[in-house]
């Protein structure tokens, strides 16, 4: 059984029953860049700051994926990171949101 999601772009995500998938197009790039981001972000948070995914992974989820798409600078505290993981949750939502889903 497969699933089909397009974006409002014509992005595509292809969703196989057994495991894996297939994307492609600019708003499914982004889409995995910021659920990438969100982990990295969500590990540091609630480890406290003791466990990242990479070396500084947190501050560059931030810096590189999420400051470029909401024009914020965030602070490089605790609660500047929970900050940026709340918008990068909205923008994950903002772009699932208008997505059409087909099931095989």
């Amino acid at each position: 059984m497969a699933q089909e999601v397009i974006y409002s772009d014509s992005s595509t995500s292809t969703f196989h029953g057994g495991g894996g998938s297939f994307h492609e197009g600019p708003l499914t790039m982004e889409r995995l860049r910021l659920i990438s981001a969100k982990s990295a972000l969500s590990i540091y948070i609630k480890h406290n700051g003791k466990m990242q995914l990479t070396r500084n992974g947190a501050q560059l989820a931030i810096v590189n994926v999420i400051e470029p798409l909401t024009g914020k600078k965030y602070k490089r505290s605790m609660n500047g990171k929970k900050e940026a993981l709340a918008d990068c949750e909205a923008l994950i939502q903002g772009i699932e949101g208008g997505a059409v889903v087909y099931e095989d």
